[in-house]
């Protein structure tokens, strides 16, 4: 199943996103034509800042994915989550004078632990517990990545649920609260949002429907790849056996596999999701894995780890998780190298069209996450060297007041001005010419 990124898009709710690429008839010089004007409008039409937030979407297939297509347009915020890497670039374009200027010193405090995808909806109830979830950028490099993007998740929150300028500000400060108070005390428990137990109240134990519905969400696979996962499983198996010495090898004896296209930044990666056979042959003790293809990072000038290593992921995951998934793992096959996690029969992520009823249960969310930031970004240094980084990152913060406030609002005026100009040209359906 193709996962590349192409030129050549199928339509979507019966709009061409791109012009038919039939070659023989002079359309492929007519749409070479048509779309150098129409990246010379989008120039003109976009600020500086939101063009490089922009992506153009006669660059991907979404064919394979329409319900992708349809978060995206849905609003601002489905488009933040799909741009990360080019937003985490815009970042560090930001900060590259600051950085720059920084002694030896000051730059190894500003190498920590980081999600690198840190917005509201990460944010997640499990039967594990709660917190940011999702690590497929994670990485090592300054911590203003992050509390850019969760301040600006926030602030996209905020207009999304028309509340008001002073909660939207109120909400950003509190998240920041959050992360300073886990810098000054690494031992602070932030209280249990409001919204954990409304959540938690719809768990189910219907591990029958469970098992129903993840083979429902598998896509088959070709035969060649089936038998390079089995492969690749039998050697993750043994890994898992030793790190976990109370199963057996038998526990990840694969029962039924297939491509998953969940998600919204990662939906076009390649994903698999695997039933395993578990701890006994009764069906409804199987488990279920999930191994995604790990993301390369590069262009993000201002993080170390910029290729498709899987220990970047898995480092990241276990400093910063409250609760981390089981098997957490890697493998490699033919496309490139892939980490795994345990799924769990309840997952609920926050939706931040639904979840909230006030800006305050959403402002309880926020301090949690700073607080889980702030606890697991300097993790990277042993006791009791973690107490110079924290120290070090409380100076910085002390240093430039309002600076994260303030580039956050300015960032999500040009997420929203990107977002809008990407549903215009696709509901414009990027028609090719009648005669194309």
């Amino acid at each position: 199943m193709a996962r590349a990124l192409v030129r050549c898009a199928a339509g979507f709710l019966g709009l061409a996103l791109a012009a038919a690429c039939s070659p023989g008839d002079g359309s492929a010089d007519r749409e070479t034509e048509r779309r150098s004007e129409l990246d010379e409008r989008s120039e003109r039409a976009l600020s500086a800042g939101a063009a490089s937030l922009y992506v153009d979407p006669a660059d991907f297939d979404f064919s394979e994915n329409p319900d992708l297509l349809d978060r995206l347009l849905a609003d601002p915020h489905g488009y933040f989550r799909f741009i990360n890497v080019p937003f985490s670039r815009r970042v560090c374009d930001l900060f590259a004078d600051q950085l720059s200027a920084l002694s030896s010193e000051q730059a190894r405090s500003f190498q920590l632990n980081l999600h690198g995808d840190a917005h509201v909806e990460q944010y997640a109830i499990t039967d594990l517990g709660r917190g940011l979830t999702d690590f497929d950028d994670s990485s090592q490099g300054p911590p203003f990545l992050d509390l850019i993007r969760f301040a600006v998740s926030l602030r996209l929150a905020s207009r999304i649920n028309s509340w008001d300028e002073v909660a939207e500000e109120e909400l950003v400060r509190t998240f920041l609260r959050g992360y300073a108070s886990a810098l000054e005390d690494p031992a602070i428990e932030a209280p249990e949002p409001a919204v954990i137990e409304r959540l938690r109240s719809s768990f189910s134990q219907d591990t029958p429907g469970y098992l129903t519905w993840v083979d429902s969400l598998m896509e088959p696979v070709p035969p060649e790849v089936e038998s390079e996962l089995h492969d690749a499983l039998r050697s993750f198996a043994e890994a898992m056996v030793e790190e976990h010495p109370q199963v057996d090898r038998g526990y990840f004896a694969p029962v039924r596999l297939g491509y998953l296209t969940l998600g919204v930044g990662s939906a076009l990666d390649t994903k698999f999701i695997v039933r395993v056979a578990g701890p006994s042959p009764d069906p409804m003790d199987d488990d279920v894995i999930e191994i995604k293809r790990v993301r390369d990072l590069a262009g993000i000038d201002c993080i170390q780890t910029q290729d498709d290593d899987p220990l970047r992921v898995l480092l990241s995951q276990a400093r910063i998780s409250y609760e981390p998934f089981q098997w957490l793992g890697y493998l490699r096959l033919a496309e490139g190298n892939f980490w795994t996690h345990g799924w769990v029969h309840n997952y609920e992520e926050i939706d931040i069209d639904r979840t909230f009823r006030s800006p305050d249960e959403l402002a309880e969310v926020a301090f949690d996450a700073g607080v889980q930031l702030g606890i697991g970004h300097p993790k990277l240094a042993a006791t009791p060297f973690d107490q110079i980084l924290r120290r070090q990152l409380l100076e910085h913060l002390d240093a430039h007041p309002g600076e994260i406030e303030r580039l956050s609002g300015e960032l999500a005026e040009q997420v929203n001005e990107a977002w809008s100009h990407f549903a215009s040209e696709v509901r414009s359906g990027l028609q090719p010419d009648a005669e194309s």
